[in-house]
């Protein structure tokens, strides 16, 4: 029995040792269960087409090409972004279903009766952040922050700013923000930056807090940017503010990875980390967040839990002071 066991820890070293030293098949070299058998289904809690969405259909086949299985985008908008840990609630714990969970599945559980405890899940892996900032129509009579602030204030409730919602960090911000500068915008909450972009092109909104969604309507032509909700100039856009530069002590900090289920086999986590961390740091992986001018923010497994931990204890004071400025009903 003795040698039994010691000849199983051998195997196990030797395919660990073996994946260690594969340099280009990191992850597909060290299955010792056989997992993935089949394809991985990735909860995307936002519609085709978003940045996030974007963003996760690259990484996924990045990393399905490792598994040497596919790995499924399946697109669940609404319930501001929670639906893919309601998923995760739901699913067995067996790897085959993960999903992409953003900030705003820590305040939902103070907000509304949930099936998920954000407390309760595997983290896989934290991936970026959001870059957010003020985007309006090449056209608009606004030139800077200083300008748009002084519409707004001259025309209490006529200007109107789109902001994904209602309790998603945009939204969220944008009341901060209306209570620091003490002016009454007309706020839009929407599913998600995909449609928010399309208003705002169209002419039904004003202006919108808009993350890599913008970009390329940027580098088009048709949109720009008056001010960033960064703590600090983004690389993509030097010559636009923060609106800390401009005196407005606000700033969006939304960062998303993914996780599974609660009580994920420890190995088969260790799989997906590795295979999605390889995809996030790859060629393909960086030019895709570059395109959608957002920074690579990589958190292993302990340190995004410990980040879920910390912002989950923080939202509970958050959403008490600021739950009764909420809109209950996204465009």
């Amino acid at each position: 029995m003795h040698n039994d066991k010691f000849s199983r820890r051998q195997m196990l070293a030797a395919a660990i040792a073996g994946s260690m030293a594969t340099a280009l098949h990191p992850v597909a070299a060290a299955q010792p269960d056989g997992f993935p058998a089949k394809p991985v289904r990735l909860v995307v809690p936002y519609g085709a087409g978003g940045p996030t969405d974007t963003h996760l259909r690259v990484i996924a086949q990045q990393a399905g090409a490792l598994l040497k299985q596919p790995v499924i985008i399946d697109n669940k908008p609404g319930a501001n972004g929670t639906f893919g840990a309601a998923e995760l609630a739901r699913a067995q714990p067996d790897g085959y279903t993960i999903a992409v969970l953003p900030a705003s599945v820590y305040r939902e559980p103070y907000l509304n009766r949930v099936n998920f405890d954000p407390m309760k899940l595997t983290y896989l892996m934290g991936m970026t952040d959001y870059t957010f900032g003020l985007a309006v129509r090449q056209d608009a009579p606004w030139k800077n922050w200083s300008d748009f602030l002084a519409d707004a204030r001259r025309r209490p409730g006529k200007v109107s700013v789109g902001a994904a919602g209602p309790v998603q960090t945009p939204s969220i911000v944008l009341s901060e923000l209306v209570q620091t500068v003490n002016v009454d915008f007309n706020r839009v909450p929407y599913k998600g930056d995909a449609e928010q972009a399309t208003d705002l092109l169209g002419g039904h909104i004003d202006a919108g807090v808009l993350s890599g969604m913008a970009s390329s309507h940027i580098q088009s032509g048709r949109m720009r940017y008056l001010v960033m909700f960064t703590p600090k100039r983004v690389p993509q856009f030097p010559d636009v503010p923060t609106l800390r530069e401009e005196g407005v002590d606000v700033v969006i900090e939304s960062p998303y990875g993914i996780a599974g289920p609660e009580g994920l086999l420890s190995e088969r986590a260790r799989i997906l980390h590795d295979a999605f961390k390889a995809a996030l740091e790859s060629a393909e992986g960086r030019k895709i967040l570059d395109q959608l001018n957002q920074p690579l923010n990589y958190r292993s497994s302990e340190e995004f839990a410990q980040y879920a931990k910390n912002t989950f204890t923080r939202e509970k004071g958050r959403m008490e002071r600021f739950k009764s400025t909420f809109s209950t009903q996204p465009k």
